[in-house]
């Protein structure tokens, strides 16, 4: 007899094992393959998101923004950012993100946020607070429309500086720190 019963043994285990190992291999590169199609296909959805911004940010107007603490209702003390955006642009803005800076006087951020007033990219849902503000889906051309955002995880050095609706004209954030925002990503349809 050519074959023993432990060299079958052998041979039988062994092919499981290199069938095992090829199998494996090969659904690990399947889902590799389509993990990087997913991650190229989100960036590429974030580029034209921020590129869309660079093209439509001198048509988007946001007025009247402020950042201020909350008074008159449940949520009082909490920090928001509140303001107005305008569509300026022949487009219907489907999304739009806006970010928010606070720096020290040194330059230096010391809080960095994100808000989405329009669309498929923002919370887009009714009021779930009093004194929030539903959200818009779209905005159409020549419209415009009021947020309110309520500041999450402010460091407690911003908070304590923001001034109240009261106080805001006469030391606006106290000359400690400086608040910047802009458009940093668009949606067109």
């Amino acid at each position: 007899m050519f074959l023993r019963n432990k060299h079958a043994n052998v041979i039988i285990y062994s092919s499981i094992v290199i069938a095992i190992v090829l199998v494996s291999t090969l659904a690990g590169y399947t889902l590799y393959i389509q993990w990087k199609e997913d991650s190229f296909a989100l960036k590429y959805r974030n580029s034209i998101y921020k590129i869309t911004a660079e093209m439509f940010r001198p048509e988007i107007v946001i007025s009247n923004a402020s950042a201020k603490i909350s008074e008159g209702d449940p949520f009082a003390g909490m920090p928001v950012f509140e303001g107005s955006i305008k569509n300026n642009s022949a487009k219907t803005l489907s999304a739009v993100t806006i970010e928010l800076v606070f720096r020290r006087g040194d330059g230096s951020v010391i809080y960095r946020g994100w808000l989405s007033p329009i669309g498929e990219n923002g919370p887009s849902h009714k009021a779930q607070f009093p004194g929030e503000e539903e959200i818009g889906s779209a905005l159409m051309p020549g419209e415009g429309m009021s947020f309110r955002f309520f500041l999450k995880n402010c460091p407690r050095e911003i908070a304590s500086s923001l001034p109240k609706r009261s106080d805001l004209s006469k030391n606006p954030l106290k000359n400690k720190f400086k608040l910047e925002y802009s458009v940093v990503g668009v949606s067109v349809r």
